[in-house]
């Protein structure tokens, strides 16, 4: 839809390096962390971080340019699927480890493509704006997620642990 609007049929797989790009540099930036910052206040921070992303590529677009507004989503992406495998991996018992992060990866394509459909639904009768509304209400509530677990396992501990089982530890 974008490159349609543009009149530049390559733009849009640029656009998409472009988000790439930014996502695998801000994965890979995940590895120097501090170990200070637990994995319960990434989870949460990285969710906030995601949807301020969104927002940013939701406003962007509309005011300046798609590019614009990919260039401050793209980093927000990796982040949080980072801390959602970490904190799968934390979660579930060391029997069913294998089980939950299969879960967890089938349901990355199963969110994609349900979201790839209302995107195309909406794109054909709001133009970008609307797929990228579809990006800013899953953030929004990938957000509202992580935020209502951490309110649930406040001062417990259960559902966001920081601590390695003891059957995992090296």
């Amino acid at each position: 839809m974008f490159a349609d609007t543009i009149d530049e049929p390559g733009a849009s797989g640029l656009v998409y390096a472009e988000f790439g790009i930014g996502s695998a540099l801000a994965g890979a930036a995940c590895a120097w962390l501090p170990q200070r910052f637990s994995l319960r206040a990434r989870y949460v921070s990285f969710a906030a971080v995601l949807c301020t992303g969104m927002l940013a590529l939701f406003v962007g677009a509309r005011l300046v340019s798609v590019p614009v507004g990919i260039a401050p989503a793209s980093f927000t992406v990796a982040p949080c699927m980072i801390s959602l495998y970490a904190l799968t991996e934390r979660l579930a018992p060391a029997e069913r480890a294998a089980i939950a992060m299969t879960v967890l990866c089938a349901g990355g394509p199963l969110g994609t493509a349900a979201g790839q459909a209302a995107s195309g639904s909406l794109a054909e009768t709001h133009g970008v704006t609307g797929p990228l509304l579809v990006a800013l209400v899953v953030a929004s509530c990938a957000l509202l997620l992580a935020v209502s677990a951490f309110l649930a396992d406040r001062g417990r501990n259960v559902w966001i642990t920081d601590l390695v089982p003891r059957a995992r530890r090296r």
